[in-house]
């Protein structure tokens, strides 16, 4: 009886501890409801997702039509979801980055870094720019922890992302709105 007091104990003990080093909140989950997605045929001529079926990872597909030699933008809104039964969304925060200066940076703490670094280690995309007429792919991508700010609460959440070429006249090369669902801990 008193080994199995003593397991108990340490077990309880080994959970608290793991709780404190996790922090106060850590990802349960992010799961990729819904993707939509445009494409430019002046400079696309194919730009695809799916979602896996456990929703847990996505697969893009690109078909630059044409070479790209200014640098890349992207602009992205995150929005949280007001209520259960609307489509309306509250804006969380916006960003608008140079992806050509980020993909050439290797590795970084900053969230674009821990974004670019998740998508370029499953992907053909150069690491740089400019981008060559081409295919190219992303496969499984999947959120991890550190992807997901530590200010999101658990809810549903609308991501438009556009990419574009500022350098000629805010040319837009694709657009993205991504439905996820996130569970923070």
């Amino acid at each position: 009886m008193m080994l199995v007091r003593s397991a108990l104990f340490f077990e309880l003990i080994l959970c608290s501890v793991c709780r404190i080093h996790a922090g106060p909140k850590s990802l349960n989950f992010l799961l990729f409801r819904k993707i939509v997605t445009g494409y430019n045929t002046k400079y696309m001529s194919l730009y695809e997702a799916t979602v896996s079926q456990d929703f847990t990872t996505v697969n893009f597909t690109l078909n630059f039509a044409r070479d790209i030699s200014a640098d890349i933008w992207l602009k992205s809104t995150i929005g949280q979801r007001v209520s259960k039964r609307g489509n309306t969304y509250r804006d969380v925060f916006t960003y608008d980055i140079n992806l050509c200066r980020v993909m050439g940076r290797g590795k970084g703490n900053s969230l674009i870094d821990f974004w670019m670094n998740n998508v370029l280690r499953e992907s053909n995309i150069p690491r740089g720019c400019p981008i060559k007429e081409g295919n190219y792919y992303m496969r499984n991508i999947r959120s991890e922890k550190e992807t997901i700010p530590r200010f999101i609460r658990s809810g549903s959440f609308r991501i438009d992302a556009f990419v574009y070429v500022r350098d000629w006249h805010n040319a837009n090369l694709t657009d993205t709105i991504f439905y996820v669902d996130i569970n923070m801990k």
